[in-house]
This record gives C-alpha cells, sequence and structure tokens, in this order.
C-alpha cells in the first residue's frame, strides 16, 4: 500500500496537514519520513552548546535532510519572548528538531548552513547562538551561498563590523543583539572605525536595501553602527531595545540621515538614548505612523515629539509610569490634522499619573472619533474615576478592539456601562481583571454577541465554567478564546471543535 502512491502525491498530501500531525507521520515509514522532510520549508533547530564540540558534519547531516526550506531557526537557549501579544498566538514551529550534545562554534555552524543543500533557497535565518557570537568573516564568507537570504536575526555578533552586510543584497529585515565586548577590544576596533570612515567619506555609497531594523543591547560608546546608518535610506521600520547608544555617537549625522522615510519608531527600555531620538523624530519624521515608547522617556522630548507628530499617528503606544502625563495626552487631543482624524490605535499601560481628564480630552476631540482600538492597561485611572469607561464607551463610536486586562479593581457594573455604549466589539481582552463575575459575560453576550470574535477571559477568578460554556455557545462568530481549560466544560469544547474556535490559556 506504501508504494500506491508516487513522492510527488505523498509530499502534496504531507504538506496539507496541520504541523501537530507531523511527529506521527515521521512515524508510519522511512519513506514517509523522507518525504516529510523533502516538504518540510521552516525547521527550528536546539543547539545545546557544552564544553565539548563536535565536528561542524553533524549539523550539516541533519540539514541535508531538508532541501527545500525557506526559513532556518537555529538557537542554544530559548528565543527572547515576542514583543507585547499576538492574537492568534502563533503556531508551534514546524517539524522541531533538538540536537543533542552538540557544541559547535557559532562561524562553524553558521557554515555548515551556508554549504546545506537548502542554502540557495533560504528567506529567512534566526541565529540565536547568544554563548558564542559569530563574526564577520564568518557572514561574509557565507554570503555567496545564502543569496535569497531577506531576513536575518542574529543574537551576537563580535568583533562589531558590518561590511559584511554588503554580500546580502536582498536583505530587507535585520535584527541583531549586541553582546558585552572586553575592555582590550575596545580600542582597536574604534581605531579601525576611525580608519575606515576617513577612508570612505568619499567613495560612491551603494544603499543597503534594509527596510526593518531592530537592535537590542547596544552599548553606550559603541560606533561601529555608522556603516549601516549612512546606507539606510530606505528604512520603513526601527526598533530599539535596551539600548545605551545609537552606535554613531551623540553629535554624529549618520543615525539622523536614516530618519525621514520611517513609517514605525519602537524604543523599549532605552531610556538613555529616548531623548535624543524623539527629538530627532520630531525633525525628520515627517512620514511616520506608528510609535511605540515604552519604559523611559523624559516627559518634555515626548510633549516636542507629539507636538510635532501626533497628527500623522496612526498607532500610539505608551508604557510610561511615571512619564506620562496629562498634558501629553491633550498635546494629543489638539494636533491638528489636514484631512479626516488619523489616530486609530491609542494603548496605554501602566500609566499612574494620567486622569480621566486626560482620556476625556482625547476621547472628546475630533483624534477619539477615530479610534478603533484602545487599551487601558494596568492603569489605575480606572478605579480613581469609576465613570470613566462609561464617558469613553460614549465618546468613541468606532471602537472595535478593547483592552482593560489588569484592571483588578473593575467592576461589572462599570464594564457594563462602558459596553452598554456600542455593539461593535470584535475584540474584548479582560486578563487578570479579579472582580469581574458571571454578570459581565452575560451583558457582553448581549451587546457583541453578534460580531465578537476573539476574547480573553484569563485569570478572572469571578467567572465559572458555566458561564464560559454559555459564551462559547452564543458567540456566533468567536475565533478565539483564551482562558483557563480547567474552566472549559466537554460540551463547550465539542462546540468549540463543530465552529473551529481556538481555546487556549
Amino acid at each position: 500500500m506504501d508504494g500506491v502512491v508516487c513522492d510527488e502525491l505523498l509530499q502534496e498530501i504531507i504538506q496539507r496537514l496541520p504541523p501537530s500531525s507531523f511527529a506521527a507521520v515521521s512515524l508510519v515509514s522511512k519513506r514517509w519520513l523522507s518525504a516529510l522532510r523533502s516538504s518540510t520549508t521552516s525547521l527550528s533547530l536546539s543547539i545545546p552548546f557544552s564544553a565539548h564540540p563536535l565536528q561542524s558534519s553533524s549539523l550539516s547531516s541533519i540539514l541535508s535532510h531538508y532541501p527545500h526550506l525557506h526559513s532556518l531557526s537555529i538557537h542554544s537557549s530559548p528565543f527572547d519572548a515576542d514583543d507585547g501579544e499576538s492574537y492568534p498566538p502563533s503556531p508551534p514551529p514546524k517539524t522541531p528538531t533538538s540536537i543533542s550534545s552538540v557544541s559547535l562554534s557559532s562561524d562553524a555552524l553558521l557554515l555548515a548552513v551556508a554549504s546545506s543543500p537548502s542554502s540557495s533557497r533560504l528567506n529567512q535565518l534566526r541565529f540565536a547562538t547568544a554563548a558564542i557570537p559569530v563574526s564577520p568573516a564568518a557572514l561574509l564568507s557565507s554570503s555567496s551561498s545564502l543569496t535569497r537570504l531577506t531576513d536575518l536575526h542574529l543574537s551576537s555578533v563580535f568583533p562589531y563590523s558590518f561590511r559584511w552586510l554588503a554580500g546580502f543584497p536582498f536583505i530587507k529585515s535585520l535584527s541583531l543583539v549586541f553582546c558585552p565586548k572586553s575592555p582590550a577590544a575596545l580600542g582597536p576596533i574604534d581605531e579601525e572605525i576611525r580608519v575606515s570612515i576617513e577612508e570612505h567619506e568619499t567613495r560612491p555609497m551603494k544603499m543597503l536595501p534594509l527596510e526593518r531594523l531592530s537592535l537590542s543591547g547596544l552599548p553606550a560608546g559603541e560606533r561601529a553602527m555608522w556603516w549601516i546608518w549612512r546606507r539606510c535610506g530606505n528604512l520603513r521600520r526601527l526598533r530599539f531595545r535596551a539600548c545605551e547608544g545609537t552606535g554613531d555617537g551623540p553629535s554624529s549625522p549618520f543615525f539622523p540621515s536614516c530618519l525621514p522615510g520611517l513609517l514605525e519608531l519602537e524604543l523599549r527600555s532605552s531610556r538613555a538614548i529616548a531623548d535624543r531620538v524623539l527629538l530627532h523624530a520630531a525633525d525628520r519624521c515627517h512620514r511616520l505612523n506608528s510609535f511605540l515608547l515604552h519604559d523611559g522617556g523624559g516627559s518634555e522630548a515626548l510633549h516636542h515629539f507629539i507636538a510635532q507628530r501626533a497628527a500623522g499617528l496612526h498607532t500610539i503606544d505608551l508604557r510610561l509610569p511615571l512619564d506620562l502625563h496629562n498634558y501629553h495626552l491633550s498635546a494629543i487631543a489638539a494636533s491638528p490634522s489636514t484631512h479626516s482624524p488619523c489616530l486609530s490605535t491609542l494603548r496605554l499601560q501602566s500609566c499612574c499619573l494620567v486622569t480621566g481628564d486626560g482620556l476625556r480630552s482625547v476621547a472628546s476631540a475630533a483624534a477619539g472619533k477615530a479610534i478603533e482600538e484602545l487599551a487601558l492597561v494596568n492603569c489605575d485611572v480606572v478605579e480613581r474615576d469609576p465613570g470613566l469607561l462609561c464617558v469613553l464607551g460614549q465618546s468613541l463610536p468606532r471602537l472595535r478592539k478593547l483592552d482593560l486586562s489588569f484592571n483588578e479593581t473593575m467592576t461589572d457594573k462599570e464594564l457594563v456601562a462602558m459596553l452598554s455604549s456600542f455593539s461593535g466589539l470584535v475584540e474584548i481582552k479582560l486578563q487578570g481583571c479579579g472582580k469581574l463575575t458571571d454578570a459581565s459575560l452575560v451583558w457582553l453576550l448581549a451587546f457583541s454577541c453578534s460580531k465578537l470574535e476573539v476574547a480573553d477571559l484569563r485569570r478572572c477568578p469571578g467567572i465559572s465554567s458555566p458561564a464560559i460554556e454559555t459564551f462559547v455557545l452564543m458567540s456566533f462568530r468567536l475565533k478565539l478564546l483564551c482562558v483557563e481549560k480547567k474552566k472549559v466544560s466537554e460540551a463547550a469544547m465539542v462546540a468549540a471543535s463543530r465552529r473551529g474556535i481556538w481555546i487556549g490559556d
């Protein structure tokens, strides 16, 4: 029977199966295992490093079974969690593989990838081997084989030099995690950078195709990023995370020169550079439409940025416990709009100094009329101003997505007062709202059951299993429900399975 189906048809069948069935498919026969590997386009490898390195042939042997990979992830430790939450949750990596007792230097590992049968097909490579940095020389050497790479993540590169990027002519997305370097390395590398700048200042430059750049852990005083900044004229998305510098010095013109085309800017836990970035962005980012600032930023620089750029922003995401004030929200409300209001998403997290007056000013302004997504996560203003949610519900006619997670003192009455003002919700998140009871779900069904697609009800001890069951049975368009499995009855699971509702905790 195994020989009745030809290899091409077998691979076509396997490609249509869900990833959860791959483990079972691999056990059918050696032929099915080979067909599974040949049809695999996305692979995740876990490489535990030890003190006794093996030959790179071990990795090469494994990769030889996967000739059609388009995406490859290699990590020596668990991946960094993605920023924020995504719905629906990402599926598990396809055909995850673990290599036991393998220890390779990152250079040897990278060169093994470059010599694999799928190297010329790879579009995405995630290289999270922070324990041992990869060298620029190995990256340059591998560029001749990884000719189609468009997305590259490197958890550690040393020494800091980025000329190898010129060998990857199609990279549009680059993510770099910087590792601490020894004091002994600072002198020679910085001198090399100074000489390089002098040598190349008068030479014609070829711009990089980079559109998305993410930097994590960039240390203060580092100057190696000048090479990238000078060639990033096409940059559309820029992310800083836990950075203490911009990589080219406070008085350098290179970093500001890459900002004019930027559409998205994110600053996470980067207080040391926040003011400089905000001031440059205020003056240069004329096309910016998405802005995120978490855990650090000067109040005055932020106010200047908002006054200059808020009119064009579609998304504003702020987590500033001690830096966000009412006058920042007033600046958002007062931002001029040449056409229709732009602001569609406003997310505030742990903003302790904001009051109801600030939020009312946004909701009552023209900017508030266009808001479709609102998040007030762990914002004690919900507790301090009991009538606020009702006012917001009446003032935001286009609201479709609502996140009130971790407002532990919010009651059914306050939530229902807001829900009663509109019936168009497609997504609601109430994780960690400890005082909500079954009554909230009853009213949620009454006002939004015809359109609601996503609901997050985790860590709500006052909501019972019978209420969850009724909610699943009566929410006709529900696609995703996040709730503890112990609260999901057998009847609810059957109904969810029949209607394609994903339930997880």
